[in-house]
């Protein structure tokens, strides 16, 4: 009879006289397959102009310049002055700039007043809640995923 010390040695002899194992003879196929899918995605995705036009600011922007382009050939077309187009333009950013430096003063209190007392707690909260969850998902991974607490 054969004691479980004397299994162990022979189930890792026996496992290592076993051959490698070997990958499936479709495999080079299909990576070679997806190589060349790839290949022939457009290659606006893979240019950099490509990639920048797919932000919706960058997007906006361009839209907003085609359009004060448009604005300026048409006043310059219709044979009114230039000037008062740009007068027009920089009366207008003007006064969204000084509407913008109104929000920032209000955002400023709304910080001091409302956000600033209680900020350190709620880095600390926060904090404690991402530790919290990364203990919570480890133990469930290594419970689910790996079977056992102890490996």
């Amino acid at each position: 009879m054969m004691k479980p010390s004397d299994l162990e040695p022979l189930i890792h002899r026996k496992l290592a006289e076993l051959p490698a194992p070997k990958a499936p003879k479709t495999l080079l196929p299909r990576i070679m397959a997806e190589v060349r899918r790839t290949r022939r995605s457009p290659r606006s995705q893979h240019t950099w102009i490509g990639g920048v036009w797919q932000r919706p600011a960058i997007r906006l922007f361009g839209w907003a310049a085609l359009i004060l382009l448009g604005v300026l050939a048409v006043d310059w077309s219709s044979g009114a002055r230039v000037g008062s187009t740009w007068a027009v333009f920089l009366t207008t950013a003007e006064e969204a700039a000084i509407g913008a430096g109104a929000v920032l003063r209000e955002a400023r209190v709304l910080w001091r007043v409302f956000l600033e007392p209680i900020a350190a707690y709620l880095v600390l909260w926060v904090s404690a809640m991402w530790v919290l969850f990364a203990l919570l998902w480890e133990a469930l991974r290594s419970v689910l995923w790996e079977g056992s607490v102890q490996q």
